[in-house]
């Protein structure tokens, strides 16, 4: 069977119909681009029942962690380049075939990424949390070869990118990224290709998302330190907020808006940035523990 020219791959942790409006940003450029559409379930209540949604591949795992999903996800894809977006993004019009023509414009680039607009504006909080995460790849931003994509609500691999089995944990797409341009694939932002990220989790949502995050990069990096590496980012936790505040300012200084906000939101950027370095802290001495699960 001819394989199809993409695959797109969501990974869902909640029940219908929180994955509803990325689906309908999607489904109808991905059956005019030819592409298939995987939706992994981590619920098991993602998809209403079918025939609603007959052409969707379905793949379940209750309660694994999103980068469990994504990793079966990008294992079960057949499309010569798989990307992945999250279930509460809605991509642009012309997404689709703008990752296919961008994949056949590049043939160098293994790992092509683009812009991340925040859909979430109705309060400082939601665009502290979307600048922390997102900032540095929200309009405008610079095309061509990058050192630094955008992570997973925009991205896309070619085949010989794709890792080339599952692990247990699943794959962090941050990291991964890493690991792939230092084993010598190239990466391109084309901001042509635009997602909308809509994720409003209030004060105390985002407070524990900024922990969990940090506690899972941790835990994944562990794997590929020595103890050595493991007490050396330990001391040095003490010193990212600084570092990811001076980091996310910068990035975002030659936006208008994005400054705007990160100057109004700064108390919570702070505060979540705080929030991240404690869990980079508990992850280096623990590990992961539970806190990949309770990422969306």
């Amino acid at each position: 069977m001819t394989p199809p020219p993409l695959s797109v791959v969501i990974a869902t942790t909640h029940a219908w119909p929180e994955i509803r409006g990325t689906l309908d940003s999607l489904l109808d450029q991905a059956r005019a681009a030819g592409a298939e559409v995987i939706v992994v379930d981590g619920d098991g209540h993602g998809l209403p029942e079918p025939p609603a949604l007959a052409e969707i591949v379905r793949l379940r795992e209750p309660g694994s962690s999103v980068f469990r999903l994504r990793a079966l996800g990008l294992a079960r894809a057949r499309g010569d380049v798989v990307a992945v977006t999250e279930d509460h993004c809605r991509v642009g019009p012309g997404w689709c075939a703008g990752i296919i023509e961008a994949h056949r414009r590049h043939p160098w680039a293994g790992v092509i990424g683009g812009t991340v607009e925040n859909g979430a504006t109705g309060n400082l909080v939601d665009w502290a949390h979307f600048l922390v995460s997102n900032g540095p790849f929200m309009a405008p931003v610079r095309g061509g070869e990058r050192r630094r994509v955008s992570g997973q609500a925009n991205l896309s691999y070619k085949r010989r990118a794709l890792p080339r089995d599952v692990p247990a944990r699943g794959v962090m797409e941050m990291l991964y990224t890493r690991q792939l341009r230092a084993a010598g694939e190239r990466l391109l932002v084309d901001d042509g290709l635009v997602v909308e990220h809509v994720q409003s989790l209030g004060f105390a949502g985002a407070c524990a998302s900024n922990y969990h995050n940090g506690r899972s990069i941790a835990g994944f990096r562990l794997s590929h330190m020595s103890p050595a590496e493991r007490l050396a980012r330990l001391a040095g936790v003490a010193i990212l907020p600084p570092y990811m505040l001076a980091r996310t300012l910068g990035a975002v200084a030659t936006k208008s808006r994005g400054l705007r906000h990160g100057l109004a939101s700064l108390p919570y950027i702070c505060m979540f940035l705080c929030c991240h370095a404690a869990g980079e802290a508990v992850g280096y001495v623990a590990g992961a523990g539970a806190s990949p699960a309770r990422l969306d």
